[in-house]
């Protein structure tokens, strides 16, 4: 077994049993363990094992997931900018959706649907829109996750 696959098992191990609230936490947790690893590894081990921080603690997703956060509604600027509502806690969990299903980090353009990236705050996420003519294509992929959500 590698260094890495066993440190996985640790932080899953780690979120699925107790609740973390901080990354700091989780890292003095593995520490005890023998691993001692900067915050920024950490971080990286998180987002490949679809860990993010919903409703202030660190839960492991299913991308697949029908129970997704609520989108309360949707605002859509001029300029390349959508903004979704949620309920407070959860806007982290879903701009984590967005990236992983529609941001392309690679120069290889596979998922590229016009997103460039989210930014998330409490209750708020805002998708960074390529160009106006990417925003229709956008809204649509949104109705397609969340067929309920309408555009205003």
């Amino acid at each position: 077994m590698t260094h890495a696959t066993l440190l996985d098992e640790h932080i899953v191990h780690i979120v699925q049993n107790q609740e973390i609230f901080e990354q700091s936490d989780l890292q003095e947790l593995l520490a005890k363990r023998g691993h001692a690893i900067p915050q920024a590894t950490l971080s990286r081990r998180l987002k490949k094992l679809n860990i993010a921080k919903v409703a202030g603690k660190y839960t492991i997703l299913d991308l697949h997931q029908t129970h997704l956060p609520l989108i309360l509604n949707m605002q859509v600027s001029d300029f390349g900018v959508i903004i979704l509502h949620t309920h407070p806690g959860y806007a982290s969990s879903l701009a984590y959706f967005f990236d992983q299903k529609y941001v392309d980090y690679t120069s290889k353009n596979t998922k590229n649907v016009g997103l460039l990236g989210t930014i998330a705050g409490d209750d708020t996420v805002a998708l960074i829109v390529k160009s106006k003519a990417d925003i229709q294509a956008i809204i649509a992929l949104i109705q397609k996750d969340f067929p309920y959500i309408a555009a205003s």
